[in-house]
């Protein structure tokens, strides 16, 4: 009894050997020279070494060529062959650079992870993630991430992180972040930060952040903000905020403001701010206010204080210069050495020296000059008025 139970074990081992064997050839000799692999296992499933398009387990080869499936574990230790192929679903790890044309999962790369069309999940190399498609997920890469598509998620680039398409997420360059579409959440760029179809969220550029859109939210740039259809939000300029468009919200420039269309809100600019149509709110300069196109046209509304002049077609509400107030049409209060109104003053204007053509209101200085007052009393000393 135990010399046959010794003998049907014999048997079965033998038998388990040459279906291991059977299994090890047929993966040896499967497809092209290029596609040969050693696995250990029963079909796809199991430990291969080598070449094998489609793997479930553990894989392990030189270098990828002509790949379709992989869920697993993928290990490479040089480049791809050819153009990228195939699925890896699972982890990716490469010595030089684990590549596919989708990948999702964990990939690791030594020099860089690649993929052709999507590239999904936890992504680190060494040099640069690169993606021929779409890039979604966590993203690091020493030198940059780069993809053609859009980018979504957190991505972490030394230099740069640039995208041919939008770029949405938790986003940091160590020099820029460059989206050739909409740029949007929170992004961080030690130079700068550009979003060419306009910037959302919060953006921080070292130097400046620049879209030829519009920029929305809270931006700020060491030397500039400049949003070419338009700026809305908190805006910070170390030098100046520009905008062909509309500056609205909380809008600060160490040096100016530029809003060519409009500016309303906040306006806080160190020596100028300048619109074409209209400033509107509360503005604040040290030196030049002014609203107008070749020095004439547009409208300063609201509280408006400025070290050297306030210009504009029209003045109303509270207007104060160091120097002087130009408009042709004046509204509410007037303040400055030399103030003068073209057309029609209603209002009061305070100064060593007040002008206007109309005038409906009151003028106290120095020498005052009512043009629509009886010739005697059309120049007085301290007082004027027209009622």
């Amino acid at each position: 009894m135990l010399s046959l139970n010794g003998d049907l074990r014999k048997t079965g081992l033998v038998l388990c050997l040459g279906l291991l064997a059977c299994s090890v050839a047929m993966a040896q000799d499967e497809g092209s020279e290029d596609r040969r692999g050693f696995n250990i296992g029963f079909g796809t499933v199991g430990i291969s070494f080598g070449n094998s398009a489609r793997h479930d387990g553990l894989r392990v080869n030189w270098r990828d060529s002509d790949l379709e499936l992989i869920n697993g574990v993928n290990v490479t230790l040089w480049k791809p062959a050819d153009e990228l192929y195939g699925t890896i679903n699972g982890v990716s790890v490469g010595l030089v650079a684990p590549a596919a044309e989708s990948i999702h999962g964990l990939s690791i790369g030594g020099i860089a992870v690649m993929a052709k069309e999507r590239l999904v999940g936890v992504t680190v190399a060494g040099l640069g993630v690169v993606s021929q498609g779409t890039t979604s997920g966590i993203s690091f890469g020493g030198l940059a991430v780069v993809s053609n598509g859009a980018m979504q998620g957190i991505n972490i680039a030394g230099l740069g992180a640039v995208t041919q398409s939008d770029l949405a997420g938790i986003s940091v360059g160590g020099l820029a972040l460059v989206g050739e579409g909409m740029v949007s959440g929170l992004n961080f760029g030690g130079l700068a930060v550009v979003g060419k179809g306009g910037l959302t969220g919060l953006n921080v550029g070292g130097m400046a952040c620049v879209s030829e859109g519009a920029v929305t939210g809270l931006n700020f740039g060491g030397l500039a903000v400049v949003g070419k259809r338009s700026l809305r939000g908190l805006n910070f300029g170390g030098l100046a905020l520009v905008s062909e468009g509309t500056v609205s919200g909380i809008n600060v420039g160490g040096l100016a403001v530029v809003g060519l269309d409009r500016m309303r809100g906040l306006n806080i600019g160190g020596i100028g701010l300048v619109s074409k149509n209209e400033i509107a709110g509360i503005n604040l300069t040290l030196g030049d206010l002014r609203c107008a196109e070749s020095d004439e046209a547009g409208a300063i509304k609201g509280i408006s204080v400025a070290g050297y002049r306030i210009k504009g077609a029209t003045l109303s509400g509270v207007s104060i210069a160091g120097i002087m107030t130009i408009s042709d049409d004046a509204k509410g209060l007037l303040v400055g050495a030399y103030n003068r109104v073209e057309n029609t003053q209603r209002g009061i204007s305070i100064g060593l020296y007040n002008h206007a053509t109309e005038l409906f209101g009151i003028q106290i200085g120095l020498l005052n000059r009512a043009e629509n007052n009886p010739s005697l009393f059309r120049v007085l000393p301290f007082l004027n008025a027209h009622f």
